[in-house]
């Protein structure tokens, strides 16, 4: 099995909307936001992503984040070895 994550580092300061006209900062410029394969093609394709908080809603999209991605390959496999006991 082969997952992807792709590591965005944030471009501009991405606000919590908490509601009542009220906005605190949630990711800062240069902090690193980690998603998943899904996640980013929709960001590439301008689409807009909603992350839901214990406070409010942070709306995201591809201009928040720096161009260059940085992406994770990850590879499972399992299989069975065996320690060489011999029988008694």
């Amino acid at each position: 099995m082969t997952h992807k994550e792709f590591k965005l580092t944030v471009k501009k300061v991405i606000f919590e909307d908490a509601g009542y006209g009220r906005k605190a900062v949630h990711y800062r410029v240069g902090d690193t936001f980690t998603v998943d394969e899904a996640t980013f093609d929709k960001l590439q394709s301008g689409s807009f992503i909603q992350r839901y908080t214990l406070e409010g809603i942070i709306t995201l999209d591809k201009y928040d984040f720096e161009n260059e991605v940085q992406v994770t390959t990850i590879t499972i496999e399992n299989s069975i070895r065996k320690l060489g006991q011999r029988k008694k």
